[in-house]
Parts: C-alpha cells; structure tokens; sequence
C-alpha cells in the first residue's frame, strides 16, 4: 500500500510527516523506547500517541491498525491492560510520583499480548519534580518491549535529562485550508461553518472539532474573548466584573488557575488579530467574527505589543501559583 494511503488511515490532520516518520519505525522495526510528542495544545498529539500504541500491538504487526483483531477490539473498549495513560488529576497542579510509580509497577509486568508494553504520560510538563525523577531511572534503564510516549506543549519544562533520552516529535500547526477541506469533507458542515471554525482553531484540528462539537465550550470561548474586548472600552469596575464571570469571587485554586489559562491564550489570539489588522492583514485575522470589534479597537491608540509583554508575564505568574484573579486584574489594569 503506498504511504499516503496509509498515512490517510492515521486519524490526525495535517503533520503527515510525524506519521510517515511513525510508519518508518514501525516497518523497520526501529521503535524508540522513549517518544516525545510536543506542540501546542489540540493538534492531535494525544489522539495520535493512543493510535501509535494500537498499530504497535495489533496482532496483524501491519503499519495500521486492523481494527479486526482481539487486540484492536479490546483497545477501542480500553480493556487492555498493555496501555497505561496518565494525566494530572482534575483538581492537582502536577502528575504525582504516585501515578508514576503505579505507571512504572504496571509497565514492568509481562503483556498480557506477549508484545509491547506501552506508558503514555499526557502534559507530561506537569509531572512533579519528585515524579519526573521517578521516571528518569525507568528511561535510564529502557527495558525490551516497552515504550513510554509523553505529551507536552511545553518542552522546555521537562528535565534536559528526559529530553536527551527521547525522540523528539515536533507537531506543527496545520494549514487552516486542510482543516477546512476536513471539516466539509468529512464532518459535512456548510463551507461558512467551516471557514470559521478552521480561523478560530488557529492552525489546531483537534480544537476546531471542539467548537463545532461542543457547544458550551464554543459559548466559553465567545464570551470569554467578548469580556476582553470590553475592556477598551469600559471603566475599571466593569473590567473587574467580567473578571470575576472567568475566575469568581476569589478566583484561587487549579480550576481557576486553568481557566486563567485559557483566557490569556484566547486573549492573545485576540491581540494577534489586532496587530495584523493594523497591518492590513484582513484575510488573515483568526476571530473574524469579532472583525466590527477587533475594527474599532484597532483605531484606538494602544500599544498591543507592549500587551503581548503582560500578556506573558501573566502567564509566568501563574505557574508561580499567583492568585489567577489577580493576574487577570493585573492584565485589566495595563490597558
């Protein structure tokens, strides 16, 4: 079968590279024991580890999963116990070394397969010193068989030593125009639909699936970016209101933490529209259903750079466990 058939049944858009890269390995029998699939959020990396795990222990040993065997049934059920995920859990700020250690424990027991045993760590930038540590000595000592994939927007906060012991797998965003032809193609939604769901995910499938999916997390997403494009232009009280509507009253906690988060990176979006409106590159804005606003504003006389400079130090103060209540305030109050 030739390779772009066979990348065509890897369910991701867009980075063919990484895939066919993947289909090497796999047909050369030259699996790493350590991967790290890194890039911003929502480009399928998650999606993408589960399927590499898939092929890897079904039974028919191909470059694709043959979605027909005992192995490929059990996966989709997730009954099989030859793939260990891990995540951080809803209300903690990291991975614990407990999950790692459980990790590691389950990951030295025989394949229930006789094939590989398989460990994916999710935003594996958030494992804990203690944690990461736990890890290392595992990937120091790569055992036969066993594959340990991790997940990250960030690399530059995993440990060098981790990084130095893995094969790196750069996910790039993808081409708004192939995440338009998906959405017509293959979820069939109007071409109007399309075009601004592929703006708004800025280049990430996984999140233009979200907002055609997922109604709540489109409303979020709108009525987040509305309450910073009031703050041009209203009094500091208002500011402060629309505040407390992401983050509450007191505003502390991870779930707040998160959700501050979120509202920076929408933010910045929102930012990035504005600088190339002011350059003239109207075709080119990802919120364009704010484009009346994004207008008005652009005519203002703010120094948008100097906001993507708050903007990132916000970001920093979070992961300094500042209160998210008051890094949002802080942002409010540099307009």
């Amino acid at each position: 079968m030739k390779s772009e058939n066979l990348q065509s049944k890897w369910p991701i858009v867009g980075n063919g590279q990484i895939v066919n890269f993947l289909i090497k390995s796999i047909k050369n029998n030259s699996i790493s024991g350590t991967y790290i699939f890194y890039g911003p959020d929502n480009l399928g990396k998650n999606h993408l580890a589960h399927y590499f795990a898939k092929v890897l222990l079904c039974e028919k040993k191909g470059e694709t999963a043959c979605e027909e065997c005992a192995s490929c049934k059990r996966f989709e059920t997730g009954a099989l116990s030859d793939v260990i995920s891990i995540k951080r859990e809803e209300d903690k700020k990291n991975i614990s070394i407990e999950q790692v250690r459980d990790l590691i424990q389950r990951l030295s027991m025989s394949s229930f397969l006789n094939s590989y045993k398989i460990g994916i760590v999710n935003e594996a930038h958030t494992l804990s010193l203690e944690a990461a540590n736990a890890l290392l000595k595992t990937l120091e000592e790569p055992k036969k068989d066993v594959v340990v994939i991790l997940t990250t927007s960030a690399l530059d906060l995993l440990p060098k030593t981790i990084v130095s012991r893995s094969q790196i797998l750069r996910f790039n965003p993808v081409d708004s125009d192939l995440i338009y032809d998906y959405l017509v193609n293959e979820e069939k939604i109007t071409r109007s639909a399309a075009k601004n769901f592929a703006r708004l995910s800025l280049g990430r499938p996984a999140l233009a699936l979200k907002f055609l999916k997922n109604r709540e997390f489109l409303d979020s997403y709108l009525k987040t970016a509305k309450i910073f494009l009031n703050f041009f232009d209203k009094d500091i009280n208002d500011r402060f209101s629309g505040i407390k509507e992401i983050v509450g009253e007191k505003g502390n906690g991870q779930e707040n933490a998160r959700s501050a988060e979120e509202a920076i990176k929408i933010w910045r979006g929102l930012l990035r529209d504005l600088l190339l409106l002011g350059y003239g590159h109207n075709d080119l804005i990802r919120n364009e259903i704010f484009n009346k606003e994004l207008s008005e504003i652009g005519k203002k006389k703010t120094d948008f750079l100097n906001l993507f400079h708050v903007l990132r130090n916000a970001e920093i103060y979070l992961l300094g466990n500042v209160n998210p209540k008051l890094v949002l305030e802080q942002i409010a109050i540099s307009l």
